[in-house]
């Protein structure tokens, strides 16, 4: 029970009490009042009656004939129950009576009230000797009527004004407590890590105590967490960062760069962008340290803006000369111009423009559209560098080393794509694949979904189409068929197992398609119990803000929602502030040879502490040994995924 119904039941029940209380003091007052008026009645009729019958005649017959013709008098004022004139020997001579019915009065009330109608007695002389006694007792009807008249009225007043008090007094408290139910909602939002302030103070001193307090407490508890977030960013720029650009270092590069394309990823391929500054040492020496060091991050700048319309590029600092760009499943065509515009960009700039800078700007770029892996594209970056040294302009080189003998689909247009995601999707042939999540204790704890369709009559992993379904804008159209696709088979099994499905970026940015989710997740809340929806981390980069809200929308559906290759992006500590997800997928190039990274051990340690403050379970990708999971489990992760915990293995229907 509430604390407002509280109240009002503990008011209401003392209202009542008070009621009750001065209701039994007035009844009783006005039965004792009432009770003196039928006696002081009934005295006063028998001395006044007396004294007429004393001076009737003293004839035996005519005198009681008179007697019974004055109390027959009186008494058919219907005021009287019983009148009756006794003589010395005790025998009744005149008598009038009426029986003790009461209308209009209920017989529980007189039960209750029992006023008693006294018999007064008066002894009638004349001269000095009596001749007997009169015997007069009030009817107490007129007092029943009169106290039952004014008991009704008490009700209906009391009842109208416990109704009145009761609304006045709900009212009274809703306002008086408002701030109370403002200060549970921050409450609870500050346990979700939102640190709200309540900027208007109640009036009642001790709320307003109250109220301060929990304002002072968010405020502390957000400096505290803020500053936690601030260290674990800064751990994070230290360990992966080039301190001089702020692009991802040597080491970072590779790791990330690896985990795009080796081991269960990198069907698509991709291209490598590498930007060499010549004779970097001559310059140091001509130019000064300042000089160079602000080339370079011109150089940065550059790189981060061409390659801004996609955030899932991969770009870090190789050496003290060398720069270098990955972008995941980037075909030739894609990879030129991105080229072409980086070349203009830089070889535009006042130093590559000018005489001294005319011949030392270097770009290689290499594309192998699929699976291959990291170390040949950096290999042949390498190699044609070394070539294009020998140049003496500015110069760049677009090549692709895919070859023919690879998968005959790498070399299709978008029209044939297009056309070809087209007809999957229409007719719905879509493999559905599960990978199993294994918690730390080895229980699997869900599976998530993968999706594999047909092309050129080989069956082709996820990696090596979604580039190209999002390229074609089909991402909305091909998750609502693996969707569909997904119901279909949980409906048809009876396991309760819990399944982890991936929502493109693309696609939960699609107005259309998100009400039509949100909308089918209402409808079947049985199965959105059942449903982990995941999205990468660079879909909030892409939606922006409004991701919180539509999280929250699909939430309040039932099913759970995951963050998945968290960590790439800088801002991804802001969005663990901002998002209220469940689960936290860290990318898998941070769980690689864990066992040998003190600093990738401390953000996923200081990661797991930050986000169990939010109840945010944080789980692990691309897990390829027992070191890598070994080490993993005590930095606080809640579970794990990769071909070392579990293969991808084909659901038992096909859909």
């Amino acid at each position: 029970m509430t604390l407002l119904r509280e109240l009002a039941l503990c008011l209401t029940l003392l209202l009542i009490m008070l009621f009750t209380g001065s209701f039994v003091l007035t009844v009783n007052d006005a039965r004792h009042y009432l009770q003196e008026q039928l006696h002081s009645h009934a005295q006063d009729t028998a001395t006044s009656l007396g004294v007429a019958i004393a001076a009737t005649g003293e004839d035996a017959n005519t005198q009681v004939a008179t007697i019974d013709t004055m109390i027959d008098a009186v008494f058919d004022r219907g005021y009287y129950q019983q009148i009756r004139f006794v003589d010395l020997s005790g025998d009744v001579l005149a008598s009038s009576e009426h029986a003790l019915t009461l209308e209009g009065v209920p017989d529980w009330f007189i039960q209750l009230v029992d006023l008693e109608a006294p018999l007064v007695t008066s002894e009638i002389n004349r001269g000095w000797s009596p001749i007997g006694q009169l015997q007069v007792a009030s009817h107490p009807g007129y007092a029943y009527r009169s106290l039952w008249s004014k008991v009704k009225a008490h009700i209906w007043l009391f009842s109208l004004g416990l109704l009145l008090a009761v609304a006045g007094l709900h009212v009274l408290l809703r306002v008086v407590l408002q701030p109370l139910r403002r200060t549970e909602a921050q409450a609870d939002r500050i346990c979700n890590r939102h640190f709200e302030v309540q900027a208007q103070l109640p009036r009642t001193r001790d709320l307003r105590r109250v109220v301060q307090a929990m304002n002072s407490m968010a405020i502390k508890l957000e400096k505290a967490f803020s500053e936690q977030m601030t260290l674990t960013a800064e751990l994070r720029r230290n360990s992966v960062q080039d301190p001089l650009t702020g692009l991802l270092n040597h080491k970072a590069f590779q790791s990330r760069m690896a985990a795009a394309l080796d081991g269960a990823t990198g069907e698509a391929g991709g291209s490598l962008i590498m930007v060499q500054v010549k004779e970097l040492a001559r310059l140091n020496h001509q130019h000064g340290q300042q000089f160079v060091d602000k080339l370079l991050q011109d150089i940065s700048h550059w790189l981060e803006k061409t390659l801004l319309p996609r955030p899932e590029a991969i770009i870090g600092r190789r050496n003290g000369s060398c720069f270098a760009v990955f972008v995941p499943a980037c075909d030739f065509g894609t990879n030129r111009q991105i080229t072409e515009q980086l070349f203009t960009a830089l070889a535009t700039t006042t130093f590559f423009s000018s005489a001294a800078g005319a011949d030392c700007l270097r770009i290689v770029a290499i594309t192998h559209q699929s699976r291959c892996s990291s170390q040949l594209l950096l290999e042949q970056g390498d190699h044609q560098l070394r070539v294009l040294s020998t140049r003496v302009a500015n110069c760049y080189q677009v090549s692709d080393i895919t070859g023919l003998s690879d998968s005959p689909f790498a070399r299709w247009d978008e029209d044939r794509w297009q056309r070809e995601l087209e007809q999957v999707i229409h007719t719905s042939k879509i493999n559905l694949y599960g990978q199993p999540l294994v918690d730390a204790q080895g229980n699997m704890a869900f599976v998530e979904i993968l999706a594999r369709i047909t092309l050129a009559g080989s069956e082709v992993a996820a990696d090596a189409f979604l580039p190209m379904v999002e390229r074609s804008n089909l991402s909305a159209q091909f998750d609502r068929a693996v969707f569909l696709a997904l119901t279909d088979y949980m409906d048809n099994q009876d396991d309760h197992q819990i399944y982890c499905l991936n929502i493109s970026p693309y696609a939960l940015a699609d107005d259309r398609f998100y009400h039509w989710l949100l909308d089918a997740l209402r409808l079947r809340r049985d199965l959105a119990r059942r449903l982990i929806l995941e999205t990468p981390e660079r879909t909030i980069l892409l939606v922006g803000e409004s991701i919180a809200h539509r999280i929250e929308q699909l939430t309040a559906t039932g099913c759970q929602f995951s963050i998945d290759h968290f960590g790439v992006s800088c801002q991804a500590l802001t969005f663990l502030q901002m998002i209220n997800a469940h689960y936290l997928k860290v990318d898998s190039s941070f769980a690689r040879g864990i066992e040998h990274s003190y600093e990738n051990q401390l953000y996923i340690r200081t990661l797991a502490i930050l986000a169990e403050s939010k109840d945010i379970a944080i789980l692990a990708q691309g897990i390829e040994s027992q070191a890598d999971w070994d080490a993993l489990k005590p930095l606080g992760v809640a579970g794990g995924q990769g071909y070392f915990l579990g293969r991808p293995v084909r659901l038992e229907e096909a859909l």
